[in-house]
């Protein structure tokens, strides 16, 4: 739970031209970050040092940053609100405020830290996570697989599933991601990955070996649209977003 005691410092001007753009509640969106129900830390800080966290309900991320690396982020802010209001479509995350917080204490510390779409907070269960980065170099999960479950992220190799798409759903997800990557590539943003989240309508998919096609798949997060499906007979779901 974050404080309104707390010394909060928005920058708002484009946050809130972003909240608007991406029709986020105002009342709702405080009550998220700073109701009575405490933030669920994630189990391990990123590679980078920061930590995860996530509200109460799921709709968002929260993410710790260095100075630094909000020097980067306010310096692309304005051309990452350009591309997000220009591609509907975008797969790149959704940014929602970014804020800094002087913590109480003989050191005041100061916190920073964004705040972010949960790619995974979808009305259908995620039994499988990945991150994947079209790398193959140490690109498998630490966990043996006996051990591997619905809150596990797994990687490029442990990927062994096929999703066929249609021509055209799959001509515009390659176009979307074409035009992502030249985004992130003109900011000079090389560690990125797409997360896919997959959820299986028959829960025996699970166990086996599979393959997806355009008529068993549908993209139910907002991430991702339009959808990479034509109905809701479909027994596989999987939401994708670039982050």
């Amino acid at each position: 739970m974050l404080s309104y005691n707390s010394h909060a410092i928005c920058h708002e001007m484009n946050c809130r031209t972003l909240r608007r753009l991406f029709k986020v509640d105002a009342a709702d969106y405080m009550l998220s970050l700073c109701g009575d129900q405490a933030l669920r830390e994630l189990s391990s800080p990123g590679k980078s040092g920061s930590f995860f966290y996530l509200t109460s309900n799921d709709q968002y991320m929260i993410k710790t940053m260095k100075k630094a690396e909000v020097k980067i982020f306010l310096k692309m802010l304005r051309a990452y609100y350009n591309h997000v209001r220009s591609f509907e479509n975008t797969l790149v995350t959704k940014f929602f405020g970014l804020h800094c917080v002087k913590l109480a204490g003989a050191n005041q510390k100061k916190v920073r830290f964004v705040i972010m779409g949960n790619l995974f907070c979808s009305d259908h269960f995620i039994h499988r996570r990945f991150d994947l980065k079209g790398s193959s170099l140490g690109r498998t999960t630490d966990k043996p697989q006996t051990e591997i479950d619905e809150y596990t992220i797994l990687k490029d190799l442990d990927l062994n599933f096929i999703f066929r798409l249609q021509k055209h759903w799959y001509q515009e997800f390659q176009r979307q991601v074409d035009k992502d990557c030249d985004f992130l590539e003109q900011e000079n943003i090389m560690d990125y990955s797409l997360l896919v989240g997959v959820h299986f309508r028959d829960k025996r998919v699970i166990m086996t070996e599979g393959s997806f096609d355009s008529d068993s798949s549908r993209g139910s997060s907002p991430h991702l649209s339009p959808h990479l499906s034509r109905g809701d007979t479909d027994p596989n779901r999987s939401n994708k977003a670039l982050d």
